[in-house]
């Protein structure tokens, strides 16, 4: 390679100053460590507190870290691509500033690619808890159904059925840097939050994809999340919407239905994650149908113009707070 960079981790930031030095200070060693293979870039999106400030104090001392920042906020999706068209690695890896790799992360991802020349993605296993801002608790293995044993090779239709929603964590997807750039085009603004899953699937759609079953990093769970809001047009119409155009484009063959059995059929987490829609209710009032269009029964279309409408934000508050505590 021209410029000897096996790898990018790139941490796209807004507004999150507290967490994004908690991560630095577990990248920033393992990039030190890997200086002849490794860069790190961070892209702020135009954030107000003290992120450009902090970032800036951390040159001189660390004149490694390529540092951007965007005058002009834009929205998660495109925020995504501007970050990556900053990176010059052979693969990059889009890192969410709150969320903290194992010690062996870096390592491990460039073992992998040095011992599957070629894959497209490579997705890893992680620890998810709930925030508690210094840290975590109630820790568990997202992809908990799998053996430690089934570190295994997929074709990306398989891939993408096999791991669907769960492909949507930035930070456990590693990409091959040409793959990102030839998937552009399918940008859709209509995947709601996963626009970067369809760039990446596309791009790398003739190539093997590699999966590391062991976690090799923590995920945040916040209470309170920037784009927990519109969570219910991500999960009801962003992701089915991506893969149906993947099953009608034969990327994959089974990928919507799979989506139906795993994240679209339990009655209860449907029920729960529309009442998200509290939060936002004038939002929603006038997506009820797009909101639909991927539910089957009669009663869960009624019952998304119910809640929609008329559930009370008062009441989803005292259920999350239950559950979070």
């Amino acid at each position: 390679m021209e410029n000897g960079k096996v790898l990018s981790i790139v941490i796209p930031t807004l507004n999150r100053y507290e967490y994004l030095k908690r991560t630095l200070a577990y990248v920033i060693p393992q990039v030190q460590k890997n200086l002849d293979k490794v860069e790190l870039v961070i892209c702020c999106n135009a954030s107000k507190d003290k992120t450009d400030e902090y970032v800036k104090s951390l040159l001189s001392q660390y004149p490694f870290i390529r540092y951007k920042y965007f005058d002009e906020y834009v929205e998660v999706g495109q925020s995504l691509i501007r970050s990556v068209g900053e990176a010059i690695g052979e693969y990059v890896v889009l890192w969410g500033d709150d969320d903290i790799p194992f010690p062996s992360f870096t390592d491990t991802m460039l073992e992998i690619i040095e011992k599957n020349p070629g894959v497209g993605i490579i997705h890893c296993n992680r620890l998810a808890g709930k925030d508690t801002k210094y840290g975590m608790r109630n820790l568990y293995v997202q992809e908990d159904k799998l053996s430690l044993d089934d570190e295994k090779v997929y074709p990306v239709d398989k891939f993408i059925e096999r791991f669907t929603i769960s492909l949507g964590f930035i930070s456990s997807l590693i990409f091959r840097k040409d793959g990102w750039n030839k998937g552009i085009p399918y940008y859709n603004d209509q995947y709601f939050g996963y626009e970067h899953l369809s760039i990446i699937v596309n791009g790398n759609k003739d190539r093997l994809c590699y999966y590391y079953p062991h976690p090799l990093e923590y995920q945040r769970l916040p209470y309170e999340r920037d784009f927990s809001v519109k969570w219910p047009l991500y999960k009801f119409v962003g992701v089915p919407n991506m893969m149906s155009d993947f099953d009608k484009n034969e990327v994959t063959h089974n990928a919507l239905r799979k989506w139906h059995i795993d994240y679209n059929s339990s009655f209860l987490h449907f029920v729960w994650d529309m009442m998200y829609t509290s939060q936002a209710r004038n939002f929603f009032k006038p997506l009820c149908k797009s909101l639909n269009k991927y539910q089957k029964s009669l009663m869960r279309k009624f019952l998304t113009y119910c809640i929609v409408y008329a559930c009370p934000a008062s009441l989803f508050r005292i259920i999350k707070n239950r559950i979070y505590k």
